[in-house]
């Protein structure tokens, strides 16, 4: 609780940079443990797609080809790709390595043209096998289609599972944040209490009359003696104020509306 203003008639006080102080902390741990999914997130959906190879005979054994493709769940299209006098595919399996170092094995699919190659992405083995066998015995139309949206959306849900529990925690962060205002107004003789946050407004008053005392509370904890400052009144009610592991800063709060209170006009 801090001193807002202070003069003659008038004491006003309110916990808002208590409030602030106590948010960061939770809010930079939910950036950091959202933000890494959420990040997850938008690279798996651009990536999710379709890609569609259709193909038409022209003449024994040569087709001519049209590639499309996809991106962000199909949402985004891709240029169409005319591909001209195509002969066959070519199945290559190739050894690499990832980011870290690791071996690993890539399976590549390439249309073989009389221009060159042209690689396509998401084929199999399984996938040249049919194109080579439609180029050297099929006939009409050939289309092959890969769409990874499904699996894509599967992926998606392990890392939406920490989204939704960063947002739970902030969801109760903001519901946590309240700020509490109270104007001791000697002039009026009375005591307003208001608080404020996303799903709260209160105002409620009482009478300076009323309260009797000022008593603040120690109780030891696991963190240390936690102070609390409690208005008494004289029908038997205590109306908390602020509490703090800083029994100084308590006991200065205190002393501060008891003298207050005590050169009041009732």
């Amino acid at each position: 609780m801090k001193v807002i203003k202070k003069t003659e008639h008038l004491l006003k006080l309110n916990n808002l940079g208590e409030m602030i102080y106590g948010a960061i902390s939770p809010t930079v741990w939910v950036t950091g443990f959202s933000g890494i999914p959420l990040f997850m997130m938008f690279l798996i959906m651009a990536s999710a797609g379709v890609e569609r190879l259709s193909c038409n005979k022209i003449e024994p054994k040569i087709a001519t080809c049209e590639l499309s493709r996809s991106s962000f769940m199909g949402l985004k299209q891709g240029e169409l790709i005319s591909i001209e006098q195509v002969q066959g595919a070519r199945f290559e399996t190739s050894k690499t390595t990832d980011s870290d170092g690791r071996p690993m094995t890539v399976n590549n699919v390439f249309l073989v043209t009389k221009e060159g190659e042209l690689l396509l992405a998401n084929q199999s083995a399984e996938d040249a096998n049919s194109f080579n066998k439609y180029i050297q015995i099929s006939t009409g139309g050939l289309v092959i289609e890969k769409d990874n949206r499904l699996l894509s959306f599967g992926i998606m849900l392990f890392p939406s599972l920490f989204l939704v529990i960063g947002f739970g925690v902030f969801s109760g962060v903001l519901r946590s944040f309240i700020v509490e205002t109270y104007i001791f107004d000697k002039n009026a003789s009375t005591l307003t209490m208001k608080k404020k946050g996303i799903w709260v407004n209160e105002v409620s008053e009482r009478s300076l009359a009323e309260i009797s005392e000022v008593e603040l509370e120690t109780k030891h904890t696991e963190n240390g003696i936690l102070c609390k400052v409690y208005l008494l009144t004289n029908g038997g009610d205590r109306l908390f104020l602020s509490s703090s592991l800083n029994h100084k800063k308590q006991q200065k709060m205190a002393d501060l509306i008891r003298s207050y209170l005590n050169r009041r006009s009732v």
